[in-house]
């Protein structure tokens, strides 16, 4: 769980090289930790090199479990961990629940704190099926969010759930390069985005693994100066709207009424760690503005997979994406709202993932991505686990279905490790290369 990472982290990071001398009994390509000191093994020169090239990818990432070890010693002696989960099942319990936010990579160190109501007035047993949340997040560079949300669940004793929820963030500085495949990441500006929405929903649960959900949405987004003014950096319109030209869609924001439809499956056994299963997800939506010309619908379908290969520590992970904007006769699509290509995570307001490039790096009307991974199980330690990663992700953003075009591809690809406990990502460090550079990532979950 989440709440291991602080201590974890703490322990690995700064105290681990330094607490024990003596050496831990185990076994460093096995998975289960061993009591008792190994056997003398005899020491053969051709053996040792069989070794080594069967193992060799295991090398790099010993200067990593070497403090890994002695941290989890450190924390198993003096019980932290059941200090910790103790501490952190109390603060649940009465429906309090803190959130750790991604260290970097497009996304400062952050936190924050969730709140369930319901839980707090210790009216759970009273309530089974009601969720009464609220809570917010506040990071370093300057990512504020406030939330709320009620839901009522398991509605007439079925998978039926009906509710509402309302969400505002104000992004201090978000970055835009211009729209389409070919532009240059030496033209960007930087602006400012507040945005509050308002939304019902209406879903229902069926077969364990499907899901369909509708929503109503309000959103009144509010665009302006980044705090960022260095270089010239200004606002959208004085470095990318030509005298005479069409403007960019949305510079100034929008208030806009949205009707979506989802439908989803997943059947992974594990959201953040899976090693079988896939998803599938297909949304559709009507957007129509009601300050500017904005209306268009939107159409996405996502899909994963992950694949055992030749044994259940090396796994294959797939995903793609497909995006389209459709414009309502001559209304727009705001900026703000398009296809955006670049960083870590696939969430509708940050680019999907394309880790070689910053995020939102590219921005269009349309979207076509592939991700690959794999992943290997190198180490385990009770509900510990560390994962190396190897990965390429490939994809473009384009206008309409005309202008797609093979040679407007952008690749990345890089490598990593990810950490987690009882299947939940704690922490993962990925650096990823591109024609436009190297990105560090230093994340608390996993881009799919």
């Amino acid at each position: 769980m989440k709440r291991y990472g602080l201590s974890f982290l703490i322990f690995s990071l700064f105290f681990g090289s330094s607490l024990f001398a003596q050496e831990i009994p185990y076994d460093r390509y096995a998975s289960i930790w061993r009591e008792g000191p190994l056997k003398e093994q005899p020491s053969k020169a051709g053996e040792a090199l069989a070794n080594f090239g069967k193992h060799f990818l295991v090398y790099p990432f010993e200067l990593i479990r070497w403090p890994m070890d002695r941290a989890l010693v450190f924390v198993e002696d003096y019980h932290i961990d059941d200090k910790v989960d103790w501490i952190y099942e109390q603060l649940k319990d009465h429906g309090i629940t803190p959130r750790i936010r991604s260290l970097s990579g497009g996304d400062s160190f952050g936190g924050g704190v969730d709140i369930e109501l319901i839980r707090l007035l210790r009216l759970k047993e009273k309530l089974p099926h009601t969720t009464f949340e609220g809570g917010g997040l506040w990071t370093l560079d300057g990512i504020t969010e406030y939330h709320a949300d009620i839901v009522q669940s398991s509605l007439f004793e079925t998978g039926l759930r009906a509710g509402g929820n309302f969400k505002y963030e104000d992004r201090r500085e978000e970055h835009f390069y211009g729209i389409g495949p070919d532009t240059s990441v030496g033209d960007d500006t930087s602006y400012r985005m507040a945005r509050t929405t308002l939304a019902t929903l209406l879903g229902y649960s069926f077969w364990n693994t499907w899901d369909v959900e509708g929503k109503f949405a309000f959103q009144h987004v509010n665009i302006t100066k980044g705090e960022d003014k260095e270089d010239g950096r200004e606002i959208i319109d004085k470095i990318f709207v030509v005298p005479g030209s069409r403007e960019i869609p949305g510079r100034f924001g929008d208030r806009i009424l949205s009707w979506d439809l989802a439908l989803e499956h997943d059947n992974r056994d594990s959201k953040d760690v899976p090693t079988q299963g896939g998803f599938q997800r297909f949304q559709f939506g009507f957007h129509k503005g009601m300050d500017n010309d904005t209306g268009y619908f939107k159409y996405r379908g996502e899909a994963g997979h992950f694949f055992k290969i030749f044994s259940k520590r090396r796994i294959l992970g797939l995903r793609g994406v497909v995006e389209h904007h459709d414009e309502v006769g001559d209304r727009r699509v705001p900026f703000f709202d398009m296809s955006r290509l670049g960083g870590y995570g696939a969430a509708p307001r940050y680019g999907d993932t394309h880790r070689g490039f910053v995020r939102d790096r590219f921005y269009d009307e349309s979207l076509l991505l592939f991700n690959v991974e794999y992943r290997w199980i190198a180490w385990e330690y009770r509900d510990f686990r560390m994962d190396p990663v190897v990965f390429t992700d490939l994809g473009q953003v384009f206008g309409e279905w005309s202008d797609f075009q093979f040679k407007d591809f952008r690749t990345s690809y890089g490598l990593g490790f990810r950490v987690s406990v009882e299947k939940e990502v704690i922490f993962t460090f990925e650096v990823a290369r591109s024609s436009e550079g190297t990105q560090f990532y230093v994340k608390t979950k996993t881009p799919f």
